[in-house]
């Protein structure tokens, strides 16, 4: 007698199938699930640093959210996703507590530095750019930066502008900043000077170009226009390499500014610039090129640009050594004569002039 019956075994292997089948489709549509919250959860978390302007390079950009996303699959996929749920957890905490209360206020109102407009003459106003747009347009920030350093002109306040000079790279080409800044000073008729530095990518590379075109023309002490979140760390960038500065906050037209409104656009962006820029000061501390409390002329200045004749630099040695002639670029021959010749120092392919009884040396930055 045979076992079981045979004829039912096709309906048996049948479900059996579609059973596998279905356990195989509810498999691959979890782990699809799973890996699109890990996208979500990376996406939501370049919106929430993108809110406060953390991001940074190219982070920012549209390769940025897809980097995100991506590193939120991998975390799935790797079962780390509850440190990105940590993460995201925290950023909301921090949207809620900026977004809800007069935190950012509080913070703009401390960080942002505004010095006092001295009763003499300024010997020179310097405006920092900002980014570009692709139709050749400044951004909105450095507008502001660049009307703030027309308006102490057109008071009086000096007769020479300097604007520092950025560009960057878009689909249709390299823009320069160089293009709508002059579009906008050509609308201003009054007598002056207006001066450029070379391309500049950073504050430092700003403060240095600054140097090399005024320091020659015996202009030190300058009024440094920023944005009132990055006065702090422009102007102390401008006093390290041996300016005396005069920190102007611009005029700020768009989100943010000193006094945030009480919405959360505004305080978003002001708490995120406040934290980029307590990051960026942080980092220029480490490399020596910021100012510290209580450093003279003399000790900022260092071995970048020794301008040993200077007033400003003489008031506050015990000595006033001499210069000598000298030419700090192929562009700028402007020079200055002292009593004896000096021992020069290069520096970046530059001769600066050194004190008196001070060994020459050669080093590069």
């Amino acid at each position: 007698m045979k076992r079981g019956h045979p004829q039912g075994w096709p309906i048996e292997q049948e479900s059996t199938r579609e059973t596998r089948q279905g356990v195989a489709r509810a498999t691959r549509g979890a782990t699809a699930a799973h890996l699109a919250q890990g996208a979500a959860i990376g996406v939501a978390l370049w919106c929430m640093l993108f809110s406060m302007q953390l991001l940074p390079g190219f982070t920012s950009d549209t390769w940025g959210v897809l980097l995100f996303a991506a590193i939120g699959v991998g975390a799935r996929f790797l079962h780390a996703e509850v440190i990105l749920a940590a993460a995201l957890i925290l950023f909301a905490v921090v949207v809620l507590v900026v977004t809800q209360t007069s935190l950012a206020n509080i913070v703009a109102r401390k960080w942002a530095r505004r010095d006092p407009l001295p009763a003499q003459s300024l010997d020179a106003v310097v405006v920092l750019s900002g980014g570009v747009n692709p139709d050749t347009t400044m951004t909105s920030g450095a507008l502001d930066n660049l009307l703030t350093g027309l308006e102490l002109i057109h008071e009086g306040r000096s007769k020479v502008l300097v604007t520092t000079i950025t560009d960057q790279r878009f689909p249709t080409g390299v823009i320069h900043s160089v293009v709508d800044q002059s579009r906008i000073i050509s609308q201003f008729r009054g007598p002056g000077r207006w001066l450029r530095t070379p391309s500049t990518t950073s504050t430092r590379d700003e403060a240095v170009g600054s140097a090399e075109l005024l320091m020659p023309m015996s202009a030190v002490h300058v009024a440094v226009v920023a944005d009132p979140m990055h006065t702090r760390r422009a102007c102390a960038a401008f006093e390290k390499v041996g300016f005396k500065v005069t920190c102007v906050a611009a005029r700020v037209r768009s989100d943010g500014g000193p006094d945030p409104a009480p919405w959360p656009r505004d305080r978003l962006r002001v708490f995120g610039d406040w934290v980029y820029e307590l990051l960026a000061m942080l980092e220029y501390r480490a490399r020596g090129w910021v100012a510290t409390l209580g450093e003279s002329p003399c000790q900022t200045a260092r071995p970048l640009l020794r301008w040993c004749n200077r007033p400003l630099i003489a008031s506050n040695c015990k000595a006033k050594p001499p210069c000598v002639r000298r030419a700090v670029s192929p562009m700028l021959t402007t020079s200055y004569e002292g009593d004896v010749d000096l021992p020069r120092r290069a520096i970046g392919g530059r001769s600066y002039c050194t004190p008196v009884g001070e060994r020459s040396t050669t080093s590069s930055s």
